[in-house]
């Protein structure tokens, strides 16, 4: 029996494909591989969205497709959602966290689940086989940007870079997990501190929605009126600050200087962080994000060893804005 090893196998097919006779070679291309499924995970968080339902929209002929033809799951109690696209999807997207009948939000001012009763997007230039999203409300503002034109992959990366920019004073990074990781012992303070930092930003969000009055539905009123909800005040700063955008490549410069005014009063204090402990679970840590050494404690709490702990918070403190 004569055996054909693959690379033979390989060799006879591509002598095959060429022309005699002195005739033009034939060369194929091979066809691109196209993976059987691809998916979208990541965190959803204002504070920690739980329970919510959450879509993953192919982007087509510019426009998000119908919810019904969306790919769905549902984020878990610590704001982590993953969604399969079965299809084996690779283009633009926008992924949805929408309320369902139990959703929730933490408060991180006061470390207490409110109603999660708006609507939170993201917007990726293109999914692949493992795709990471964080859905946040600095992550709207991109996702409120792009919707004013037809959408396609360069609008999207524009629009993402639009919004880092108008949040620039801020330091958002909407790559970042909106969490503090401390598995690996928090081994990359680099990382630390970039999620250290959007956490404070979520935290300003939180309270510029109760404490101040720059923040301003579509009516004018304000947020923090008299009579409103925590849920309510939320889902008004949102999407007051979604309302800053108002193309995909430009902010209104005045809502922008209100929003970041708002944020940039509030002292942060006595907050909740969301720490991923080294087991995985999620913990919510009182701090004061303005000390190092309540920082510390924070994330030793959180079972950060003491030496890795003390070596890299200098380091977190001097990072955040």
């Amino acid at each position: 029996m004569i055996k054909i090893t693959g690379l033979a196998l390989a060799t006879v097919l591509t002598l095959s494909g060429c022309g005699g006779g002195g005739g033009s070679e034939s060369v194929s291309t091979p066809a691109a591989v196209v993976p059987a499924t691809t998916s979208v995970s990541g965190t959803a968080a204002k504070g920690i969205v739980k329970q919510a339902k959450v879509l993953v929209c192919r982007i087509v002929n510019g426009a998000p497709e119908p919810d019904a033809s969306c790919a769905s799951g549902t984020s878990g109690n610590d704001g982590a959602y993953s969604v399969v696209m079965s299809d084996g999807y690779t283009g633009p997207a926008m992924v949805k966290v929408m309320p369902g009948t139990a959703s929730t939000m933490m408060d991180e001012t006061t470390g207490t689940d409110v109603p999660y009763t708006m609507t939170m997007r993201a917007v990726v230039p293109a999914v692949s086989e493992t795709t990471t999203v964080y859905v946040t409300p600095f992550s709207e503002m991109a996702a409120s940007a792009v919707s004013t034109t037809t959408i396609d992959a360069t609008k999207i990366s524009q629009a993402i870079a639009a919004v880092e920019s108008t949040m620039l004073t801020l330091g958002v990074d909407m790559s970042v997990m909106p969490m503090v990781d401390l598995k690996d012992n928090g081994s990359d303070s680099a990382m630390l501190t970039r999620q250290a930092n959007m956490v404070k930003q979520l935290a300003r969000v939180a309270m510029a929605a109760k404490n101040s009055n720059l923040l301003k539905d579509a009516n004018g009123t304000a947020c923090n009126a008299a009579g409103t909800t925590t849920s309510q005040q939320f889902a008004c700063a949102v999407a007051a600050m979604a309302g800053v955008m108002n193309s995909y490549v430009t902010a209104d410069a005045t809502k922008a200087a209100n929003m970041l005014a708002a944020m940039n009063a509030q002292n942060v204090i006595a907050v909740r962080m969301p720490i991923v402990k080294a087991d995985g679970t999620i913990g919510m840590e009182p701090a004061d994000m303005t000390s190092s050494a309540s920082m510390q404690t924070a994330m030793q709490n959180a079972g950060m060893t003491l030496s890795a702990a003390a070596n890299t918070i200098n380091v977190v403190m001097g990072g955040m804005h």
